[in-house]
């Protein structure tokens, strides 16, 4: 009489569905053996097996989940809505300086100041999101941003709006910022997983660029219509919705049981991951020449097309230019993961550095609004073609306990160009003119091509998924 499948005796994992000399088993039909029912094998499998089972599943956290799941289409709306008003703000912000101050230098150094506070606060911002709870620094962070930019229409709505209180707001939400950045890091992971970051990373950027197409244009026009004090009015509020949001998540954002230990040991020991390993070193050193250039040009956005192009600041077509800048990274978000696969992430750095650079030329040389707005997407495809591709490689060599602190470190220096670029391109602008200050800022992006092209970063191939 045939043996039944319930009665079958419990083999090692290793052996199920073999033969006692290793072979697989056959049916009579000639193909395989069929799967015992998974509910009762599992009540049947060993404890170690359980165990071990168990703790593999602890340990990959929410990387077996979907895509859009639950928390991730919080975190995804939320981010979405603050990035809209934040794009808006983008140009509100240089749009008042320059207004009241006429001044290249203090146009430029808004952007500055939004990047400074990444200098001072970063290594403390990444060592407090491995250890505080990361929802609450966002929440608080959102908040707080909210209340500082609600501060400029009251202001403005009693005649006391100078220009240097627009740069300390533009400092305090920097501020914010930075600490809100280095939480979000480790939340981000955590909650989408290794596995489905490019995936992720890709659609977060394309949405984040559609809106960022629509708002600088819808910005420009509200802004020359009625005030540019009214966008920053609604981004305060779309700060207040993200908060409300990211409040909703469910998803264990910590990093664990964490020994406690002194703040200087958890910052060295980001610090040292990022130094002992040369792919990432090479790629926030590139980043870092990078975002000088890129803290100068767009700081210097409207005295560009002010004194190159002939857009007053009050010329509905301003916002067209950040629209422009946003087409081309969206393009760029969505060929990244093709590009990765198809020439690895080191190719693809070094072939967006150099459209970085050509595509700055052709903006210092141009005086024709269509070929200013055609070198904004191509400049703007290389920036984040570069940048996202370091943080991806970034995210993908960190492990979990330590992303707070080594992605925070790495955007730190990368980033921490941005207001020395802001400054040299200020100050060239007010000495040399805006074209000749385009030029200057060439000159970084040169170094880290040079830089790049010289490290294992050229053949860096990193398989995803």
């Amino acid at each position: 009489m045939a043996r039944r499948w319930w009665r079958r005796r419990v083999l090692p994992p290793g052996r199920r569905g073999r033969c006692a000399d290793g072979s697989p088993r056959r049916r009579s039909g000639g193909g395989p053996a069929p799967r015992a029912d998974r509910h009762r094998r599992s009540a049947t499998r060993p404890a170690g097996l359980t165990q071990a089972v168990t703790q593999r599943t602890e340990a990959a956290g929410v990387e077996g989940r979907r895509l859009f799941h639950r928390d991730f289409s919080f975190w995804y709306v939320a981010r979405s809505i603050s990035v809209a008003g934040t794009a808006a703000s983008a140009v509100a912000l240089p749009l008042l300086v320059y207004r009241t101050s006429a001044s290249p230098t203090l146009t430029a150094a808004v952007v500055g100041l939004e990047a400074l506070p990444y200098l001072l606060f970063g290594l403390f911002a990444g060592a407090a999101a491995d250890r505080l709870p990361r929802k609450r620094m966002m929440i608080t962070a959102d908040v707080c941003c909210a209340l500082l930019l609600a501060t400029v229409p009251v202001a403005a709505l009693f005649d006391a709006l100078p220009s240097w209180y627009l740069l300390i707001v533009a400092f305090g939400v920097g501020c914010a910022f930075c600490w809100f950045d280095a939480a979000a890091w480790g939340t981000f992971v955590r909650i989408v997983g290794k596995p489905a970051l490019t995936r992720a990373n890709s659609l977060i950027w394309s949405t984040e660029i559609v809106l960022e197409i629509a708002a600088p244009a819808a910005a420009g026009l509200l802004a020359a219509i009625a005030d540019p004090t009214l966008v920053l009015a609604v981004d305060a509020a779309t700060y207040l919705v993200s908060a409300a949001l990211l409040a909703q998540i469910r998803t264990g954002l910590e990093s664990g049981p964490t020994v406690a230990r002194r703040l200087r040991a958890e910052i060295a020991e980001g610090v040292q991951h990022l130094w002992r390993t040369p792919v990432l070193r090479t790629l926030t050193a590139a980043g870092f020449g990078l975002n000088v250039a890129a803290g100068g040009v767009l700081g210097l956005l409207v005295v560009h097309a002010d004194q190159a192009l002939g857009l007053r600041p009050e010329d509905q077509r301003l916002g067209l230019l950040y629209a422009a800048a946003a087409v081309g990274s969206l393009i760029a978000a969505v060929l990244l993961p093709r590009a990765s696969r198809w020439a690895g992430q080191g190719t693809v750095s070094i072939v967006g550095l150099v459209i970085f650079v050509a595509a700055l030329i052709g903006l210092a040389g141009t005086s024709a609004f269509t070929l200013a707005l055609a070198g904004w997407a191509i400049w703007a495809v290389a920036r984040l073609t570069v940048n996202a591709n370091g943080i991806t490689v970034r995210q993908l060599l960190t492990p979990d306990a330590l992303q707070g602190r080594v992605n925070t470190t790495g955007r730190m220096l990368a980033w921490g160009g941005t207001p020395f670029g802001a400054l040299i391109g200020g100050l060239a602008g007010d000495t040399y003119g805006v074209r000749v200050a385009y030029l200057m800022l060439a000159v970084p992006v040169v170094l880290s091509l040079a830089l790049v092209v010289a490290s294992p970063v050229r053949g860096l191939r990193i398989a995803v998924d």
